[in-house]
């Protein structure tokens, strides 16, 4: 792996945990379906179904 193609994975995690980090505080505000949060976050609704289960208290 070249340093630029490792430079561009992690590049690409730091923008999917942002993204998951997005969803989180929109799931917590409780005002959006799971669909918007999905569109407005870039995640796939499956993503945003896990993030609400792994928020939901035991």
């Amino acid at each position: 792996m070249t340093l630029q193609m490792n430079y561009q994975e992690k590049y690409e995690q730091g923008i999917e945990q942002g993204n998951k980090q997005s969803a989180l505080r929109m799931i917590e505000a409780g005002k959006l379906s799971s669909e918007e949060i999905a569109l407005y976050s870039g995640l796939t609704l499956e993503q945003v179904l896990e993030l609400e289960k792994e928020l939901q208290p035991v």
